[in-house]
């Protein structure tokens, strides 16, 4: 998925937007992250990009691609799948990246999602 802003491949961040009762999801590349809080601390909007976007820097967990892309009240089984789907994606992400922790607590995570998939044939 490429960047909203500057069209880049990679994007490791979203974030979302409710406007006018409809909640959009933004994708974005961290270095347009950084550049749009920039722009809001010179402006002196730190608390609304705070609220808009769920980051600031230093932020333990920003939110990724995929957190929050469903509905919560989906049918289980869609809501495991597509959870499984993302934290697939996260998980090459971060081989590629040769973050090897966060590699194995990935695929921990879906090693669980596919035995509930598995177990209630969803």
């Amino acid at each position: 998925m490429k960047c909203q802003f500057c069209g880049r491949d990679h994007v490791d961040r979203v974030f979302y937007i409710n406007w006018m009762g409809t909640v959009y999801q933004v994708p974005v590349c961290a270095g347009c992250l950084d550049k749009m809080w920039q722009q809001a601390s010179a402006a002196g909007k730190t608390e609304e990009f705070k609220s808009y976007t769920g980051w600031w820097p230093g932020k333990q967990e920003p939110r990724r691609l995929g957190d929050r892309a469903f509905p919560e009240l989906a049918v289980p089984g869609l809501i495991n799948r597509r959870k499984l789907k993302a934290l697939k994606a996260r998980l090459t992400e971060a081989a590629e990246q040769e973050d090897y922790e966060e590699a194995a607590r990935l695929r921990d995570d879906i090693a669980v999602i596919e035995r509930e998939v598995c177990a209630h044939g969803n």
